[in-house]
């Protein structure tokens, strides 16, 4: 009986990355089982100059290599072929676009967590460690190539980013990619999701540089960007960090009343719906990975009627973070129980 409730209730959820933009998701279901590139090719060409769609479709499109054939480890070398990927074999034809490139260095990035695993670092082994290092010394080779072909575009320089926190650099070279990064796009949404991340506590950062950054950005950005949910995506991070690293047996309920306790993260809360949800500028790339994160800080601190239009909003469209970060609980069932709360108090 459980079961049958269960299949019932996740076909009202869909976890495609690529959610409701047909156009992405088509592509990235001929790329990676049609072996078609051609509407991947044409979906992210369209995106030149539109840098909030285009840093979204490099990362869906690149992803989608993840678990395919092109990151299948030799059992025998421990090594994932970087030439069988489709993204491996477009770069190849295509040595001169920035297109390639820039999805290639992306899926070398994807596959190379998928060695790893996404567990805590003391849970890896040293043959893991040294191939995610490889994966990722070859990606920056290829985001290099892709920010040369076009140094006007902002994308590269967010991935170089993103390097940065994976391989745990240096202050001041990860300062010098984010002035590079905010020169080309001041606003730059996936930009400053990855500079939130280097400030996370878990990259060797700290709650009160991650939380000061965030607010510091949510008080200058216009009204209607996503960045005034950038302080919420901080909580979450500081929630999963306290549940899992600082306080080892403390529940879930109890990181939600500190959440709900604090005066400056119910704010932080007042602000995205206000600043934000309220009145959108206009549906960016990532709207539905915001909305789930702005309906999981309400959701963890009792907000149920706020939450409720948020949930409307969302629809189907769960994401596996921040949902799976809710201590003890599958990211999917959680999601479904926050819903049919908001559902209630609507």
């Amino acid at each position: 009986m459980f079961s049958t409730v269960w299949r019932l209730l996740t076909r009202q959820i869909d976890t495609n990355p690529a959610q409701d933009d047909a156009v992405l998701r088509e592509a990235c279901t001929q790329a990676r089982y049609g072996s078609d590139d051609g509407p991947a090719r044409a979906a992210l060409a369209a995106t030149r100059g539109d840098h909030d769609r285009r840093a979204r479709y490099v990362r869906v499109l690149a992803e989608s290599t993840a678990g395919g054939l092109g990151s299948r480890i030799d059992r025998t070398t421990g090594r994932v072929d970087t030439d069988a990927a489709w993204t491996d074999r477009w770069a190849a034809r295509s040595p001169t676009n920035p297109d390639a490139q820039l999805v290639r260095a992306r899926s070398l990035m994807a596959r190379a967590w998928e060695v790893r695993g996404e567990d805590w670092a003391a849970t890896v082994r040293p043959e893991q460690w040294a191939e995610f290092g490889r994966l990722l010394h070859l990606a920056g080779q290829v985001n290099d190539l892709a920010m040369r072909l076009a140094p006007e575009d902002p994308t590269p320089w967010a991935i170089r980013l993103d390097l940065m926190v994976d391989q745990s650099a240096a202050p001041e070279d990860v300062e010098e990619t984010w002035r590079e990064l905010i020169q080309r796009d001041q606003w730059h949404q996936e930009g400053h999701v990855q500079k939130l991340t280097y400030h996370c506590r878990k990259w060797s950062g700290s709650h009160e540089a991650m939380f000061g950054f965030a607010r510091s950005v949510a008080a200058t950005a216009p009204a209607g960007s996503p960045l005034h949910v950038l302080p919420v995506r901080a909580a979450a991070e500081w929630a999963l960090w306290e549940q899992e690293r600082e306080t080892p047996g403390v529940t879930a309920e109890e990181i939600g009343q500190r959440w709900q306790q604090d005066p400056v993260m119910r704010a932080d809360l007042d602000n995205a719906l206000e600043q934000w949800f309220r009145r959108p500028a206009g549906r960016h790339a990532d709207w539905l990975n915001d909305l789930n994160f702005l309906a999981y800080g309400l959701a963890r601190t009792g907000r149920h009627a706020d939450a409720a239009p948020v949930f409307a909003s969302i629809g189907r469209y769960v994401t596996g973070v921040p949902w799976a970060w809710w201590g003890g609980t599958r990211g999917d069932a959680a999601f479904i129980r926050a819903r049919r709360r908001a559902r209630a108090a609507a």
